[in-house]
């Protein structure tokens, strides 16, 4: 049953130099159809990870960066809604962000990428890692060698020290919490179980839960850890569980059962019976797994110690012999000497302290890895922390000192698209990929750079040589149909979203993305079957309601398309788009005023767009206030001086206010900026037809017919000019063509008014 939510107040949370938000809203149950939901503006969920009984885990993507990376994104879920549990819930997250914001400067450890509350729930946004747990190094059955053994603990305990540096247990450290990372191999601790703490410190709070909940995975947790009461001695027994688990094969389910049921022995690890490796080795590993934590390693600062004194690494390192030197016997001309031997000298010094500078030179540029990769971590940290332009002359520093690595050139790339300098981008993405011919993310944010650059063919390329070295990439099928979209090869750009549904079918975008191509392409109803998906996958997607909006619109269904407007403006109150877009509608069904206040509600939110003004110029028209129609048209002609629908709808507003003339003005304009617009020809002939100028009616009318054969009107107009002149046989002729076609198009009462014309003439 849902707990009724309750308001935090915000005088409970003094959080002096917080970078995170104080939050003061009440919480409600999390919402578990997450996957496709957007957060925060730009984390796309895209898959469960995980999910416990006190968060949940998901994978999602970075909207706003290019190639949009993916990243994991952890949701607190409190296991209960009482006062005192949600307000201790909000402190330990927040901690355990900061926790994360310092640990995340590691190399090996991810980076925080952001806190953030929406909904009234908490998230933490994590850098994603690429690789596999090494649980699938650990594999049962196939036991370690020593040496393997030995370096994953090393590696895991040189993390830790950092860890524990900080003054953080992490608590859950076990195969699936460490991740082999695909570019360089090397072991990142990730989970540092944010909701797990959290939960855990929850419990004191809440009975419903008792104290003894622990936190951490059974097989890897000492007994003062299953008591509540973890040490920093508790991570070193984890350590020395999996290398246990590793050296005997043993599954991990199966490590439980090693320790020894004899009371009398005190619950230690028995397992070198099962194992060959050294003394010292199983020595150390003994002492990390001593059941009493007081008799462990206090810290993995001396677990390494020990380890370091097996491996037989001498402390000095070896160096060449010397060359024995023996003096030479100098056989000199003693009149050379004395007439050059000074000179010789000054020559020989010269030349010396010159070599001597090229080498110091030669030293001082170097090729440095060392410092190269530091400058690199401090770019890649600049950029998490959005300083863009920090982060160039972080890698630029790196590049100077090692300008091999084709990473430092990717990220310099991704840097300086954030500062919309993609011409500086795609010659760093360019560099990369010379350096690494399949290194596919620099072709793929190449291509984001060229498409922002307006290089689409070029963007098309890129994203096609993605595609052959990564044959199911759902992003670039996406992208590649969006500049063929915009290209206007609706065909191709629906083949490329196909491939996107079939990769990934609850992908609402892929959906929308297909039903603009379809409507470019002139397939509405199927545009609108697009729209539809879209919207069933997230049912708050303004884009998708907007877009189906305008489809229904273009088909005349305008009550479906004030549906979906409105739809977009209980989601978005601020869409000045829908809200003119709306007022479009309302005229059509000839909700006059309501089309008034939507069209001034757009106004209002985007005072410099002409069309609101334009659509409101017509509903005055309609209402017959024509100085007020007027006066909008004349705003949406400032704003937009090549708007001819503003300046037609103006002379027609004039004409009915009784300047005739200045309506011929008007609609002239309208024709110079659009020749081929009939009701502007037609609108014109009209008012020549009033001012008698009956030639220039029909070479008006003759225009329009000329642009549009079936324009009814036309011919009705042009005949009525025709009887005035006394041709009737003309003028029959011309009614005759206006009734079929009134009749074809299905209008009766334009019918009508021709019969009854024809009568007249007969």
């Amino acid at each position: 049953m849902p707990h009724a939510p309750f308001p935090i107040p915000h005088s409970q949370f003094p959080i002096p130099n917080s970078p995170f938000p104080i939050l003061h809203f009440p919480f409600s149950l999390p919402n578990m159809n997450m996957v496709g939901q957007l957060l925060d503006g730009r984390y796309r969920v895209v898959q469960i990870l995980s999910s416990g009984a006190f968060g949940q885990t998901y994978l999602a993507v970075d909207t706003r960066r290019p190639g949009h990376p993916q990243c994991v994104v952890k949701q607190l879920r409190p296991p209960s809604n009482t006062s005192t549990v949600l307000k201790t819930a909000y402190r330990l997250f927040k901690q355990e962000a900061e926790i994360l914001e310092k640990l995340g400067k590691h190399d090996q450890i991810p980076f925080l990428l952001a806190y953030f509350e929406e909904r009234n729930q908490f998230y933490l946004v994590e850098e994603f890692v690429p690789g596999h747990a090494l649980n699938r190094e650990i594999i049962a059955g196939q036991a370690w060698r020593e040496e393997r053994a030995l370096s994953l603990l090393e590696e895991v305990l040189e993390l830790l020290r950092f860890v524990h540096s900080h003054g953080v247990i992490h608590r859950d450290v076990n195969p699936s919490n460490l991740i082999r990372r695909k570019p360089d191999g090397k072991l990142v601790l990730i989970d540092f179980g944010s909701v797990k703490e959290v939960a855990n410190n929850i419990s004191d709070y809440d009975h419903e839960f008792p104290r003894t909940i622990a936190t951490g995975t059974p097989a890897y947790m000492p007994i003062e850890q299953f008591q509540g009461n973890p040490q920093f001695s508790s991570d070193l027994y984890a350590v020395g569980m999996m290398a246990i688990q590793a050296l005997t094969g043993l599954p991990g389910t199966d490590l439980p059962k090693l320790q020894d049921p004899n009371p009398s022995h005190t619950g230690e690890i028995v397992w070198r019976n099962r194992v060959q490796c050294s003394t010292n080795l199983a020595n150390i590993i003994d002492k990390m797994v001593c059941h009493q934590f007081g008799k462990r390693y206090k810290s993995a600062e001396e677990v390494l110690v020990d380890l370091s004194k097996i491996k037989n690494r001498p402390d000095a390192v070896a160096t060449a012999p010397k060359a024995s030197i023996y003096p030479a016997t100098l056989q000199s001309n003693s009149g050379f000497w004395d007439r050059f031997g000074s000179s010789f000298w000054l020559i020989l010094g010269g030349l010396g302290a010159a070599l001597a500078l090229v080498f110091l030179l030669n030293y001082l540029n170097r090729p440095n890895p060392i410092k190269a990769r530091q400058y690199y971590e401090e770019g890649v940290a600049k950029s998490h922390n959005k300083d863009a332009a920090g982060a160039v002359q972080a890698f630029n520093r790196s590049i100077h000192l090692n300008p091999h690595n084709p990473e430092t050139f990717y990220q310099r790339g991704n840097a300086n698209y954030d500062l919309k300098k993609y011409q500086e981008a795609i010659a760093d993405y360019s560099q990369a990929i010379a350096l690494n011919p399949n290194y596919f993310q620099a072709y793929f944010n190449r291509g984001l750079a060229r498409h922002d650059f307006n290089d689409k063919r070029g963007a098309l390329e890129d994203y096609t040589q993605v595609l052959n070295l990564q044959p199911n990439d759902v992003d670039t099928y996406y992208e590649r149909g969006v500049a063929y979209l915009e290209l206007q090869d609706y065909k191709t750009a629906i083949q490329d979203f196909n491939e996107v549904v079939r990769l990934q079918p609850t992908l609402p975008k892929a959906y929308h993305s297909r039903g603009l191509a379809r409507a470019g392409g002139g397939d509405l109803p199927g545009a609108i079957g697009d729209y539809t998906e879209a919207i069933r996958l997230d049912s708050q997607n303004v884009d998708a309601f907007y877009s189906r909006g305008r489809s229904r619109f273009h088909l005349g269904d305008y009550k479906g398309a004030l549906a979906d407007y409105s739809q977009v403006i209980a989601i978005d109150p601020k869409s000045a788009d829908a809200y003119a877009n709306r007022c479009s509608t309302q005229l059509n069904l000839g909700a006059h005023q309501a089309a008034i206040d939507d069209c001034t509600q757009a106004i209002s939110l985007s005072s410099e767009d002409a069309v609101p003004y334009n659509n409101r110029c017509i509903a005055y028209l309609n209402l017959k206030d024509y100085p007020k129609a007027i006066d909008d048209c004349t705003q949406a002609v400032k704003l937009n001086p090549n708007d001819y629908h503003a300046f037609s709808n103006r002379g027609l507003a004039r004409n009915e206010a009784g300047d005739a003339q200045g309506a011929v003005t008007d609609l002239t304009s309208a024709i110079g900026l659009n020749p081929n617009d009939a009701e502007a020809y037609a609108n014109r002939a009209k008012i020549y037809q009033q001012l008698n100028n009956y030639n220039g009616a029909i070479a008006d009318y003759v225009q329009a017919i000329r642009i549009n054969p079936n324009y009814a009107a036309a011919y009705y107009g042009r005949g009525i000019v025709r009887r005035s002149l006394g041709d009737k046989a003309g003028a029959l002729s011309d009614f005759d063509k206006a009734g079929k076609i009134f009749l074809d198009q299905g209008l009766t009462s334009g019918y009508k008014d021709v019969q009854f014309e024809i009568e007249k003439i007969k």
